[in-house]
């Protein structure tokens, strides 16, 4: 095995910095889009979620467990449903740097 590192020349190394950060731009648009459609999905998920458990358990058992059971679930389907959301809106900017061609 050899310790030494193959250097190439300026324009294989221009068009891969150029690719990197073509990657890491959509990686970044990736990351707000995850984060604005989680908080937009989070308050409709409780809401449905409190709205479920209301409706099926509220006059077995106290208020506040079928509230924090609804919030719970309504939290864990809001990050779900709105990670899915979020890298399906995205997905193509991903496929948009894997056919552009950086250089000559």
């Amino acid at each position: 095995m050899s310790t030494e590192v193959a250097v190439t020349d300026g324009a294989t190394t221009s068009r891969f910095e150029a690719s990197l950060e073509a990657e890491h731009e959509a990686e970044r648009d990736l990351m707000k889009a995850l984060v604005r459609s989680i908080l937009l999905t989070m308050p409709v998920t409780i809401a449905i979620f409190v709205f479920i458990a209301a409706v099926a358990i509220s006059d077995k058992t106290e208020w506040y467990v079928w509230l924090s059971l609804g919030v719970g679930l309504g939290v864990i389907g809001g990050v779900l449903m709105g990670a899915l959301a979020g890298a399906t809106m995205n997905a193509h900017k991903f496929d948009e740097v894997d056919r552009h061609t950086y250089g000559a």
